[in-house]
Protein backbone atom coordinates (compact mmCIF):
# COMPACT_ATOMS: atom_id res chain seq x y z
CA UNK A 1 0.00 0.00 0.00
CA UNK A 2 1.25 3.11 -0.85
CA UNK A 3 1.78 5.77 2.04
CA UNK A 4 2.03 9.94 1.64
CA UNK A 5 4.86 11.05 2.69
CA UNK A 6 5.11 14.62 5.36
CA UNK A 7 8.98 14.33 5.31
CA UNK A 8 11.14 16.72 4.19
CA UNK A 9 13.49 13.93 3.08
CA UNK A 10 15.00 14.73 -0.75
CA UNK A 11 16.48 11.51 -1.80
CA UNK A 12 19.19 11.52 -4.37
CA UNK A 13 19.68 8.33 -6.27
CA UNK A 14 22.94 9.35 -8.75
CA UNK A 15 25.57 7.42 -10.59
CA UNK A 16 27.46 7.01 -13.75
CA UNK A 17 25.28 5.73 -16.61
CA UNK A 18 24.19 2.43 -17.62
CA UNK A 19 23.53 1.93 -13.44
CA UNK A 20 19.94 1.30 -13.36
CA UNK A 21 19.01 4.49 -11.50
CA UNK A 22 15.82 5.88 -13.51
CA UNK A 23 14.49 1.77 -13.50
CA UNK A 24 14.92 1.75 -9.99
CA UNK A 25 13.46 5.36 -8.88
CA UNK A 26 10.29 4.18 -10.98
CA UNK A 27 10.40 1.18 -8.56
CA UNK A 28 11.17 3.68 -5.72
CA UNK A 29 8.22 5.76 -6.65
CA UNK A 30 5.52 2.51 -7.25
CA UNK A 31 6.26 1.81 -3.25
CA UNK A 32 6.69 4.50 -1.57
CA UNK A 33 4.25 6.85 -3.87
CA UNK A 34 6.81 9.03 -5.04
CA UNK A 35 7.76 10.96 -8.05
CA UNK A 36 11.01 11.92 -9.95
CA UNK A 37 13.14 15.21 -10.54
CA UNK A 38 15.44 14.22 -13.74
CA UNK A 39 18.71 15.26 -12.61
CA UNK A 40 20.23 15.22 -16.08
CA UNK A 41 21.96 17.84 -18.31
CA UNK A 42 21.04 16.45 -21.34
CA UNK A 43 17.63 15.46 -20.61
CA UNK A 44 16.42 18.86 -20.51
CA UNK A 45 16.33 19.28 -24.16
CA UNK A 46 13.60 18.61 -26.49
CA UNK A 47 14.01 16.38 -29.21
CA UNK A 48 16.82 14.59 -28.25
CA UNK A 49 15.01 11.24 -26.44
CA UNK A 50 16.70 8.52 -27.80
CA UNK A 51 20.44 9.42 -27.51
CA UNK A 52 20.01 10.83 -23.85
CA UNK A 53 18.38 8.32 -22.27
CA UNK A 54 14.54 9.43 -21.88
CA UNK A 55 13.24 6.98 -24.34
CA UNK A 56 13.42 3.41 -22.63
CA UNK A 57 15.43 0.32 -24.03
CA UNK A 58 14.48 -3.04 -23.83
CA UNK A 59 11.14 -3.51 -21.85
CA UNK A 60 7.70 -2.18 -22.94
CA UNK A 61 6.90 0.87 -21.16
CA UNK A 62 3.71 3.67 -21.63
CA UNK A 63 5.34 6.65 -22.21
CA UNK A 64 3.01 10.23 -21.74
CA UNK A 65 4.78 13.50 -22.73
CA UNK A 66 3.61 15.99 -20.95
CA UNK A 67 4.76 19.88 -20.34
CA UNK A 68 8.15 19.37 -18.72
CA UNK A 69 7.67 16.25 -17.71
CA UNK A 70 6.66 12.21 -19.07
CA UNK A 71 4.51 9.96 -17.37
CA UNK A 72 6.41 6.55 -17.80
CA UNK A 73 4.10 3.78 -16.65
CA UNK A 74 2.28 5.77 -14.66
CA UNK A 75 5.13 7.64 -12.56
CA UNK A 76 5.49 11.11 -13.25
CA UNK A 77 9.34 11.93 -14.38
CA UNK A 78 9.91 15.89 -13.69
CA UNK A 79 12.82 17.60 -15.46
CA UNK A 80 12.53 16.36 -19.33
CA UNK A 81 12.00 18.75 -22.43
CA UNK A 82 12.38 22.06 -20.56
CA UNK A 83 14.36 23.54 -23.54
CA UNK A 84 14.81 23.34 -27.33
CA UNK A 85 18.12 22.41 -28.72
CA UNK A 86 18.86 26.38 -29.38
CA UNK A 87 18.14 27.55 -25.75
CA UNK A 88 20.23 28.24 -22.80
CA UNK A 89 19.77 26.19 -19.91
CA UNK A 90 22.46 26.71 -16.74
CA UNK A 91 23.12 24.83 -14.05
CA UNK A 92 21.43 27.40 -11.90
CA UNK A 93 18.34 26.94 -14.11
CA UNK A 94 17.88 23.52 -13.19
CA UNK A 95 18.54 23.96 -9.54
CA UNK A 96 15.83 26.77 -9.82
CA UNK A 97 13.49 24.30 -11.64
CA UNK A 98 13.61 21.71 -9.18
CA UNK A 99 13.73 23.38 -5.91
CA UNK A 100 10.59 24.94 -6.76
CA UNK A 101 9.13 21.40 -8.04
CA UNK A 102 10.55 19.48 -4.55
CA UNK A 103 8.08 22.45 -2.75
CA UNK A 104 5.61 21.31 -5.34
CA UNK A 105 5.80 17.89 -4.74
CA UNK A 106 5.68 18.24 -0.66
CA UNK A 107 2.73 19.84 -0.51
CA UNK A 108 0.88 16.61 -2.21
CA UNK A 109 2.62 14.66 0.25
CA UNK A 110 4.69 12.83 -2.47
CA UNK A 111 8.29 10.71 -2.18
CA UNK A 112 10.26 12.94 -3.76
CA UNK A 113 13.37 11.70 -5.72
CA UNK A 114 16.18 13.43 -7.69
CA UNK A 115 17.27 11.01 -10.42
CA UNK A 116 21.05 11.74 -12.33
CA UNK A 117 24.36 11.74 -13.20
CA UNK A 118 24.77 15.20 -14.31
CA UNK A 119 26.91 15.93 -10.84
CA UNK A 120 27.17 19.59 -11.37
CA UNK A 121 23.44 19.81 -11.59
CA UNK A 122 23.07 17.84 -7.83
CA UNK A 123 25.73 20.21 -5.92
CA UNK A 124 23.77 23.66 -7.28
CA UNK A 125 20.23 22.05 -6.75
CA UNK A 126 21.69 20.69 -3.09
CA UNK A 127 23.67 23.59 -2.30
CA UNK A 128 26.89 22.01 -2.11
CA UNK A 129 28.33 24.35 -4.26
CA UNK A 130 27.10 27.70 -5.65
CA UNK A 131 26.47 29.16 -8.73
CA UNK A 132 29.33 31.04 -10.80
CA UNK A 133 29.47 34.52 -9.76
CA UNK A 134 30.35 35.49 -13.15
CA UNK A 135 27.06 35.86 -15.61
CA UNK A 136 26.78 35.12 -18.90
CA UNK A 137 26.74 37.07 -22.60
CA UNK A 138 25.52 35.44 -25.34
CA UNK A 139 26.74 37.30 -28.34
CA UNK A 140 29.66 36.08 -27.05
CA UNK A 141 28.35 32.91 -26.67
CA UNK A 142 27.32 32.59 -30.15
CA UNK A 143 30.70 34.22 -31.52
CA UNK A 144 32.69 31.02 -29.92
CA UNK A 145 30.43 28.79 -31.26
CA UNK A 146 31.35 29.00 -34.56
CA UNK A 147 35.12 28.39 -33.60
CA UNK A 148 36.81 24.71 -33.75
CA UNK A 149 37.71 22.96 -31.00
CA UNK A 150 41.38 23.58 -31.40
CA UNK A 151 40.98 26.97 -31.18
CA UNK A 152 38.77 27.41 -28.03
CA UNK A 153 41.25 25.67 -26.41
CA UNK A 154 44.07 27.95 -27.23
CA UNK A 155 41.76 30.64 -26.22
CA UNK A 156 40.92 29.38 -22.93
CA UNK A 157 44.68 28.68 -22.34
CA UNK A 158 45.49 32.06 -22.84
CA UNK A 159 42.84 33.37 -20.23
CA UNK A 160 43.44 31.22 -17.67
CA UNK A 161 46.08 28.15 -18.02
CA UNK A 162 44.95 26.37 -14.31
CA UNK A 163 40.98 26.38 -15.62
CA UNK A 164 42.40 25.33 -18.94
CA UNK A 165 44.52 22.28 -17.18
CA UNK A 166 41.36 21.00 -15.21
CA UNK A 167 38.57 21.14 -17.63
CA UNK A 168 37.36 18.21 -20.37
CA UNK A 169 39.21 19.95 -23.50
CA UNK A 170 36.85 18.11 -25.80
CA UNK A 171 33.53 19.32 -24.37
CA UNK A 172 33.24 22.33 -26.56
CA UNK A 173 30.17 23.20 -24.58
CA UNK A 174 32.14 23.92 -21.70
CA UNK A 175 35.64 25.15 -23.18
CA UNK A 176 32.94 27.88 -24.48
CA UNK A 177 31.25 28.51 -20.96
CA UNK A 178 34.84 28.87 -19.47
CA UNK A 179 36.07 31.10 -21.76
CA UNK A 180 32.77 33.07 -21.40
CA UNK A 181 33.17 33.29 -17.42
CA UNK A 182 37.18 34.07 -18.08
CA UNK A 183 36.23 36.69 -20.10
CA UNK A 184 33.33 38.67 -18.32
CA UNK A 185 35.20 37.83 -15.42
CA UNK A 186 38.19 39.77 -16.24
CA UNK A 187 35.35 42.90 -17.43
CA UNK A 188 34.29 42.97 -13.79
CA UNK A 189 30.63 41.16 -14.61
CA UNK A 190 28.86 41.09 -11.39
CA UNK A 191 27.07 37.90 -12.40
CA UNK A 192 24.17 36.51 -9.83
CA UNK A 193 22.87 39.07 -7.35
CA UNK A 194 22.95 38.14 -3.68
CA UNK A 195 19.43 37.70 -3.50
CA UNK A 196 19.75 34.98 -6.35
CA UNK A 197 22.62 33.06 -4.08
CA UNK A 198 20.23 33.35 -0.78
CA UNK A 199 17.29 32.42 -2.65
CA UNK A 200 18.71 28.93 -3.54
CA UNK A 201 20.59 28.48 -0.47
CA UNK A 202 17.60 29.22 1.62
CA UNK A 203 15.06 26.71 -0.02
CA UNK A 204 17.91 24.05 -0.51
CA UNK A 205 18.10 24.27 3.21
CA UNK A 206 14.58 23.51 3.62
CA UNK A 207 15.32 19.61 2.83
CA UNK A 208 17.27 16.58 4.30
CA UNK A 209 18.99 15.38 1.46
CA UNK A 210 19.88 11.52 1.30
CA UNK A 211 22.44 10.70 -1.22
CA UNK A 212 22.09 7.16 -2.60
CA UNK A 213 24.76 6.41 -4.87
CA UNK A 214 24.75 2.91 -7.63
CA UNK A 215 27.80 1.92 -8.27
CA UNK A 216 29.76 -1.44 -9.48
CA UNK A 217 32.64 -2.94 -11.23
CA UNK A 218 34.38 -1.09 -14.18
CA UNK A 219 34.04 -3.66 -16.17
CA UNK A 220 30.10 -4.60 -15.58
CA UNK A 221 29.35 -0.80 -16.14
CA UNK A 222 31.16 -0.33 -19.34
CA UNK A 223 29.17 -3.95 -20.40
CA UNK A 224 25.85 -2.16 -19.54
CA UNK A 225 26.45 0.81 -21.20
CA UNK A 226 28.05 -1.11 -24.57
CA UNK A 227 24.33 -2.58 -24.84
CA UNK A 228 23.29 0.73 -24.20
CA UNK A 229 24.77 1.82 -27.43
CA UNK A 230 23.74 -1.24 -29.85
CA UNK A 231 20.40 -0.78 -28.84
CA UNK A 232 19.89 2.66 -29.57
CA UNK A 233 21.71 2.52 -32.77
CA UNK A 234 19.29 0.49 -33.87
CA UNK A 235 15.97 1.60 -32.24
CA UNK A 236 16.12 5.46 -33.54
CA UNK A 237 19.33 7.05 -33.11
CA UNK A 238 20.05 7.76 -36.63
CA UNK A 239 16.33 9.15 -37.27
CA UNK A 240 16.52 11.13 -34.18
CA UNK A 241 19.65 13.09 -35.53
CA UNK A 242 18.21 13.24 -38.74
CA UNK A 243 14.96 15.15 -37.62
CA UNK A 244 17.38 17.15 -35.61
CA UNK A 245 19.26 18.51 -38.43
CA UNK A 246 15.60 18.88 -40.74
CA UNK A 247 14.24 20.91 -37.54
CA UNK A 248 17.51 23.39 -38.06
CA UNK A 249 19.46 22.29 -35.27
CA UNK A 250 22.51 20.89 -37.03
CA UNK A 251 24.74 23.73 -35.74
CA UNK A 252 23.60 23.57 -32.15
CA UNK A 253 26.09 23.26 -29.74
CA UNK A 254 24.28 20.53 -28.00
CA UNK A 255 24.57 18.02 -31.02
CA UNK A 256 28.60 18.19 -30.51
CA UNK A 257 27.99 16.70 -26.81
CA UNK A 258 28.06 13.00 -26.18
CA UNK A 259 26.68 10.74 -28.82
CA UNK A 260 25.10 13.04 -31.09
CA UNK A 261 28.71 14.31 -32.42
CA UNK A 262 29.85 11.16 -33.90
CA UNK A 263 25.88 10.45 -35.37
CA UNK A 264 27.11 13.87 -37.21
CA UNK A 265 29.85 12.69 -38.51
CA UNK A 266 28.61 9.24 -39.60
CA UNK A 267 25.71 10.89 -41.17
CA UNK A 268 28.18 13.36 -43.35
CA UNK A 269 30.37 10.40 -43.88
CA UNK A 270 33.64 10.93 -42.45
CA UNK A 271 33.12 8.06 -40.19
CA UNK A 272 31.82 4.16 -41.21
CA UNK A 273 28.86 2.36 -38.85
CA UNK A 274 31.38 0.37 -36.85
CA UNK A 275 33.84 2.85 -36.17
CA UNK A 276 31.19 5.60 -35.09
CA UNK A 277 29.52 2.72 -32.73
CA UNK A 278 32.74 2.10 -31.02
CA UNK A 279 33.79 5.59 -30.68
CA UNK A 280 30.42 6.12 -29.33
CA UNK A 281 31.28 3.16 -26.56
CA UNK A 282 34.66 4.66 -25.73
CA UNK A 283 33.39 8.16 -25.21
CA UNK A 284 30.63 6.92 -22.32
CA UNK A 285 33.19 4.85 -20.81
CA UNK A 286 35.03 8.22 -20.62
CA UNK A 287 32.23 10.29 -19.60
CA UNK A 288 31.79 6.96 -16.92
CA UNK A 289 35.28 8.03 -15.63
CA UNK A 290 34.64 11.72 -14.96
CA UNK A 291 31.19 11.25 -13.45
CA UNK A 292 32.80 8.82 -10.94
CA UNK A 293 36.11 11.85 -10.66
CA UNK A 294 33.03 14.45 -9.38
CA UNK A 295 30.71 11.98 -7.41
CA UNK A 296 34.12 10.75 -5.00
CA UNK A 297 34.27 14.80 -3.79
CA UNK A 298 31.02 14.23 -2.13
CA UNK A 299 31.91 12.01 1.22
CA UNK A 300 27.64 12.11 1.95
CA UNK A 301 26.92 9.00 -0.85
CA UNK A 302 26.35 5.84 0.36
CA UNK A 303 26.93 3.72 -2.32
CA UNK A 304 25.81 0.18 -3.11
CA UNK A 305 27.35 -2.03 -5.61
CA UNK A 306 24.83 -3.23 -7.79
CA UNK A 307 26.46 -5.98 -8.76
CA UNK A 308 25.66 -7.10 -5.43
CA UNK A 309 22.94 -9.70 -4.90
CA UNK A 310 20.28 -8.15 -2.22
CA UNK A 311 21.40 -4.35 -3.41
CA UNK A 312 17.81 -2.78 -4.28
CA UNK A 313 16.05 -4.46 -1.00
CA UNK A 314 18.93 -2.46 0.95
CA UNK A 315 17.84 0.63 -0.53
CA UNK A 316 13.98 -0.02 -0.15
CA UNK A 317 14.94 -0.70 3.92
CA UNK A 318 16.79 2.23 4.03
CA UNK A 319 14.05 4.61 2.24
CA UNK A 320 11.31 3.43 4.50
CA UNK A 321 13.48 3.80 7.38
CA UNK A 322 14.02 7.57 6.57
CA UNK A 323 10.27 8.06 5.55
Amino acid sequence: MKKESDSKNVFIILGPTSTGKTSLALDLCRRFNGEIISADSRQVIKFMDVGTGKSPVGSEVLVEKKDMCWKVNGINIWGYDLVTPDEYFSGYDFAKFALKKVRDLQESKKSIFVVGGTGFYIDLFTGRIKPSCVGLDLELRSSLEDLPLESLQVRLLNLNPMVYKGIDKKNKVRLIRAIERETLRGLGNPGFSDTVLNYLSNESNKYNFIHLGLNGPRELLYKNSDAWVDAIWSMGLIEEVKALIDMGYRDSPKLQGLVYKTVLSFIDDKIIEKDAIQRIKYDIHSYIRRQMTWFKKNKEIKWVDISQDGYKKIIYNDIERKL
